[in-house]
């Protein structure tokens, strides 16, 4: 193939004509839905960069004040999270206590149990020896 041909050649096969698995030129600027959003998109972010640098001046006391109520509301939030977290460790603290004062009720109450049954095993034991002596004799 001569070069006038191969660049004839190369030319339909770029345009996609003369070729049977080329395609056509406007196959390959598919204008989807997406695609106008986000051109819409970039469009109004310019405009929107553009008009706050103009009106930043006028804009700038409303942001300071909203960003100022906001950051006082975090503050307060703050505080109300750390006083409830103070009432839930005192909660706790005294939960603790009072669990280690029933423990100590409880070992109070078993030792006492085993005192009594202890003296009731003594009487039991002293009745049968006094029945069986009874019944030698």
């Amino acid at each position: 193939m001569s070069n006038e041909e191969n660049g004839h050649h190369e030319e339909k096969h770029r345009h996609g004509h003369g070729h049977e698995g080329g395609k056509r030129a406007d196959e390959y600027y598919t204008i989807t839905k997406r695609n106008l959003w986000l051109v819409a998109g970039g469009a109004l972010s310019a405009l929107a960069a553009i008009g706050i640098g103009k009106a930043s001046q006028k804009i700038r006391p409303g942001v300071v004040g909203a960003v100022k109520e906001g950051y006082a509301f975090k503050e307060w939030v703050a505080g109300k999270c750390e006083r409830a977290k103070e009432d839930v460790e005192d909660i706790v603290e005294e939960a603790k206590h009072a669990y280690h004062k029933d423990l100590e009720a409880t070992v109070e109450a078993v030792k006492k149990e085993k005192e009594i049954l202890k003296k009731v095993e003594e009487a039991v034991e002293k009745k049968t020896t006094k029945r069986k002596a009874k019944k030698e004799a």
